[in-house]
């Protein structure tokens, strides 16, 4: 159904424009208005001598909030019918809740039992009005938008200079500050550094796999070989555990910068309520603090993956080795493989 700025009571004035100009059996015109302190509604109809009637509705209403309220304006068309002094109206099947509605007149004031949209009744009276009527009623609604605009733009400017509101607004820039700092990916951020750490120990850790595929083709008399590689073996165990190091600090560092975030998200919530300017940074800081954390988390898990499957490639070249007289080699119970960061 389409949002009239007057649904109910354009339709009883309606009806009351159609009963009063009724009163003349030949063709006639005529206007008449409602209005509020936020709505006008000003229709105008001719009515046929025989009872048929025609015209247009004009609705305008304030809308938004200061100190950017507007007036809109709307404009439909409608017909009916005239018997003595009852009048039906016919709408088109979206302008009104029924497909007809009538209206009693009693000494030039027309009463009409209009249905609300919750379905209730309500009685309502309409006068006739002009043109010059109309541009008044219009002009009120203006000076009404003015009005309202100039008192919410006085009160943001004198809140602006308010030291809660200053402070407000310097504290919304030092989160979004901290925020990009802590999720930032550049050299000598904490993401950065933590995933260099990765990177490192990744690196030592093949070189150390290197090793143990170089020791496996010596010869093992002696078990010589076997010990070489048990060494290579555990070096690349060592760097799992520094791998495993890395792991907490980057999920320390992940907690931080989700805990700025939500620190941040209630701060900005609560400041836009408090009417307090919403730095623009917020509105690429955030997304972008949050897509950061995904990238390296899946970073993350990618060196993870690899660090594992150097951690078993070791080992199980060391453990073809340790067999037999060689089985003194072995160098201890496996590491478990490191799980995914979440």
């Amino acid at each position: 159904m389409k949002n009239l700025i007057v649904a109910g009571p354009v339709a009883a004035m309606l009806l009351a424009t159609a009963s009063c100009s009724g009163t003349d059996g030949h063709g006639s015109a005529d206007s008449y208005l409602t209005a509020s302190n936020s709505k006008v509604a000003f229709i105008h109809l001719r009515i046929a001598s025989n009872g048929h009637l025609q015209g247009t509705i004009t609705e305008n209403g304030i809308g938004g909030i200061a100190p950017t309220q507007t007036l809109s304006t709307s404009s439909e068309r409608f017909t009916g019918t005239m018997r003595g002094k009852s009048v039906t109206l016919t709408f088109a099947s979206m302008y009104f809740l029924h497909t007809g509605a009538h209206g009693v007149l009693s000494d030039g004031v027309l009463t009409m039992r209009v249905p609300q949209s919750d379905g209730a009744i309500q009685q309502l009276k309409f006068i006739q009005s002009d043109k010059a009527g109309y541009d008044r009623a219009i002009a009120a609604l203006h000076r009404r938008i003015r009005h309202a605009n100039l008192l919410a733009a006085k009160q943001h400017a004198g809140n602006r200079q308010r030291p809660a509101y200053v402070e407000a607004e310097r504290s919304s820039q030092r989160a979004l500050s901290k925020l990009s700092r802590d999720s930032s990916v550049a050299s000598g951020g904490v993401l950065a550094d933590d995933l260099a750490g990765f990177a490192h120990h990744i690196h030592a850790a093949r070189g150390h796999l290197a090793a143990a595929k170089k020791d496996s083709s010596h010869s093992n008399k002696y078990c010589v070989a076997a010990l070489s590689v048990a060494g290579d073996a555990k070096a690349v165990d060592g760097a799992v555990a520094a791998v495993q190091g890395d792991v907490l600090s980057l999920r320390s560092d992940i907690l931080v910068i989700r805990q700025d975030l939500a620190t941040t998200s209630a701060l900005l919530r609560h400041s836009s309520k408090a009417g307090v300017t919403v730095p623009k940074s917020a509105s690429n800081v955030i997304p972008s603090a949050k897509v950061k954390i995904k990238h390296a988390i899946a970073r993350a898990n990618s060196y993870i993956d690899q660090i594992n499957a150097t951690d078993a490639r070791a080992r199980s070249i060391a453990h073809k080795l340790a067999m037999g007289p060689c089985s003194g080699a072995q160098y201890g119970s496996s590491v478990r493989p490191i799980p995914h960061i979440r």
